[in-house]
Order: C-alpha cells, then structure tokens, then sequence
C-alpha cells in the first residue's frame, strides 16, 4: 500500500511545525471504543481549503457530525466499528480512520484512512483544533473536516443549494427548418450564468440569477431570403429573483419572477421588449440524486409594440450520484410560444448527460457536457440537436 502524508499542524497557541522526522517513531496506536468516543465526541477540526476558505467539522456526542465549507453545511454521522476504527457516513459514502498518538508530544495524533492509507497529524487542544501550519489542500476524498467532491456534486444539483458558483456554458447547436437552407445553419453561443445564494433561514434562500448569453456566431434567417451569420453579439439578458425553501421529506419549493431585458446588440438576435412574469419550481432531493422542474411565464410590458410576446418556458433537470463526484445528469430548457403559428409554438428536447465534479487547490469545480435532441421545434426554423460544455467553479460568497 502507498502511504500518502499530509501534515496538519493544529493548535491554539503554538505556530512552529515539528519536524516529522523526529516523530517517525513516536506513535501509538488508540483502540478501545471508549478511548475512540472520548477522542471524536465533542471534538472541533478546522481546515484552510483554498484562498483562505475555512472548512470547520464538529463532531457530537450523539453520533452526529457537520462540516460548513464553502457556506454549505455537510451532514455527516459518525461511529466507532470495533476498538481501532471511526467511520464517518455521509448520504454519499463512508471512511474509516484508525488513529494514533504521539507519546513524546501531548494532544498530538494522526489519523490513518484504512482505504487509501493518506496520513494527517494534528493537535488537539481543549476540544478544538485548529490548523495553524500551512496544510496540503483537501482532495476528493474530503476528510474529517472537508467535504468531498461527491457531497459537493450532490449539494450543486440541490435547487435550494448555499453554494455559489460562477456557470459558464458553451452551446453548439445545430437547427432545421421548412425555409430554404435551415439544416446547414448553426450556432455558438456563450451562457454565463452566477448563482450567489442569500440565506435567510437553514431551510431558505434568495436567488438572483442573471444569464447573460454571449453569441459567438449564428446563422439568422434574412429577409431577402438565406441565412445571415451574426457575431460576436450580446443576446437578451434574463434574470429571476425568487425564494426557495426545502420542506421536510427532502422537497424544495421556489416561487418568484422572471424577466429579460433587450439589451441585444443585433435586432435579428433579440426581442427588443422587456418581458415580466411569475416563476415556481418544485423538486424532490434524495440521496441517490435529485429530479424537479422549473417553469416562468413572460409577458411583454414594453418595448416594441408592433407584435405580442407571451412565452411560458422552463426546464427540468434531474441528476443520479455514482460517487467520486461523477453524476448523469440533464439540465434542458424548453418553451411553448403561445403568440406563433400552430407548428412553431413548441421547442422541447431531450437530454442526457454527464458530470464531473473534482477539488482542484481545495476548490470544487464541476465540468459537464450534455446531448439535447429536440422532439418538438418550430416547423418554420428551429433547432434540431445542441450540445453544451459547462464549467463551474465554486466561489466563496461575498456576504
């Protein structure tokens, strides 16, 4: 087995490290299941993450456990498995430790993950530790006071998550059409959309999400016949501003408005209206992943007055956790315009994909890549199939 070591110095009042090599041979190994509880039950870890990112695990007498990283808290459970070794369970998975004690050095220990065998000493003083060194960065694993990279997986795909993100997406999309030329035109497009949470209760959020779309090309029908290609352009932006509440049973609720702005550079790649109306989402999250929908509907209430808008749009996503952060997962949107002809009104597609989320430096980021084929589009020009990269940083949050 290959020995992985990470040192950790924890502490109150010291700030010099202990050189390793005179502790090689000090260690002792802790067994009894009494010696183990009196170690965890009560204990208080910190860790530095990534940019002076503090994650805090605190372990209770009950067997309960939380982690808090990244204004996200990670619930945990934690037990001892005969009389050499803690476990400690999340939804996702469960590690064991086995622990030792430096006999030279009071309050000093080290912990030995059974699977993998990664090393981390610290020093517990008056039931806390806290990491006074500089310390290697948490890896997917998580650890005893870092979440891993399939809790935080698991967290992103909750509507009704306290983890903020900066989305980044990039849509290839291939259309079709009765007029003249529409199976050879295509588009690019760039989607960047934050998500900054505000809570307001454990169980309650704010969200004010705006999407500002980038066009790097895309071919537009012309009125004299043909297709234009437009680029680089600003499309429409588009915001929500809602609440959402997770219910008891792993329910989420959210209602709230929508709006998008016509801040289009190109008039053939916009509305030229603002829109307004209202917006709901319901979800269930579970331990093996999460299903809902989302829904607005936007009416036009300025702007060009010489036709109507009135489009009810949404999206339904639902995610599956396979572990070490991997997801299948889908995220599409769809809309049903009630003001075009009968053959246009729909744009609906289906979609399948995955989803990887690793800690890179001690910060999450997840990568995705998705497949929409449309099973409803515009008879006159809509699009046939789309494919979209994502990259998603977790960012610690301003407030």
């Amino acid at each position: 087995m290959v020995m992985k070591f990470r040192w950790i110095e924890l502490s109150l009042p010291l700030a010099a490290a202990i050189p390793l090599a005179a502790l090689a041979d000090s260690w002792q190994p802790l067994t009894g299941a009494s010696t183990l509880r009196e170690l965890v039950s009560g204990t208080t870890a910190e860790i530095t993450l990534a940019h002076g990112v503090t994650a805090t695990g605190t372990y209770n007498a009950d067997g309960t456990a939380d982690i808090e990283a990244w204004n996200e808290t990670f619930k945990r459970t934690w037990r001892v498995e005969g009389d050499d070794r803690v476990c400690y369970s999340s939804t996702i998975a469960t590690h064991c430790y086995r622990f030792e004690k430096n006999v030279d050095v009071p309050g000093e220990y080290r912990s030995i993950h059974v699977d993998t065998g990664e090393v981390v000493a610290f020093r517990i003083v008056d039931a806390v530790a806290r990491a006074v060194g500089e310390a290697a960065p948490a890896d997917e694993d998580g650890g005893l006071a870092a979440p891993s990279a399939a809790e935080v997986a698991a967290a992103l795909s909750d509507p009704n998550t306290n983890l903020g993100s900066m989305n980044f997406q990039f849509d290839y999309i291939e259309f079709k059409g009765d007029i003249p030329g529409a199976d050879s035109a295509n588009a690019t497009r760039i989607l960047f959309q934050p998500s900054l949470p505000y809570k307001l209760t454990d169980t309650t959020n704010l969200f004010i999400r705006p999407a500002v779309p980038v066009v790097i090309s895309q071919d537009v029908p012309s009125s004299g016949g043909g297709f234009d290609s437009e680029g680089v352009e600003l499309g429409d932006v588009s915001t929500d501003a809602s609440l959402a509440k997770t219910l008891p049973g792993g329910f989420v609720v959210l209602g709230g408005l929508a709006a998008t702005f016509p801040t289009a550079t190109d008039d053939s790649l916009g509305l030229d209206q603002w829109l307004l109306g209202p917006e709901a989402a319901l979800a269930m999250v579970r331990p093996w992943g999460v299903v809902g929908v989302l829904v607005n509907h936007q009416w036009d209430i300025a702007g060009e007055g010489d036709y109507d808008t009135s489009i009810t749009a949404g999206q339904y996503f639902y995610a599956f956790n396979l572990g070490e952060g991997w997801q299948i997962n889908g995220s599409p949107t769809f809309a049903y315009n009630h003001q075009a002809a009968s053959d246009d009104k729909w744009t609906l597609p289906l979609a399948v994909g995955v989803s990887k989320t690793a800690i890179i430096g001690g910060r999450p980021w997840k990568f995705g890549v998705q497949y929409w084929h449309y099973v409803e589009s515009p008879d006159t020009f809509g699009p046939d199939y789309q494919i979209r990269f994502s990259i998603s940083p977790v960012v610690e949050l301003p407030w």
